[in-house]
């Protein structure tokens, strides 16, 4: 799935905002967020997601994710991108549509 020039995302991340599994393929594996990562409530307690993946790039944001996510108790649903960088030499994803603590490779 992942050409050259797309992010190296397969793999799992980790937040305080939850965890986030990449799988080749286009598929996510562990997934839990707080509702407020899908715009949901602002509860402290995560949800389980289940979803999709496609490596791209947002012109004002750089290269990485567009991923559709689906609670898997609620209804939850919502489409967001995640932004690959580097600091310190240290991968990161940000999620564009919430502030909060950058996930890290785990």
């Amino acid at each position: 799935m992942q050409k050259e020039g797309d992010a190296p995302l397969v793999g799992k991340w980790k937040s305080s905002v939850g965890t986030i599994q990449f799988l080749d393929g286009g598929t996510l594996g562990e997934v839990s967020l707080l509702p407020a990562t899908c715009r949901g409530s602002s509860s402290p307690t995560e949800l389980k997601f289940t979803g999709t993946w496609r490596p791209g790039k947002v012109e004002d944001a750089g290269r990485g994710a567009f991923v559709e996510l689906a609670s898997v108790t609620d209804g939850l649903k919502c489409d967001t991108y995640f932004q690959y960088f580097k600091y310190n030499d240290e991968e990161r994803l940000q999620l564009t549509d919430i502030d909060g603590a950058p996930f890290v490779r785990q």
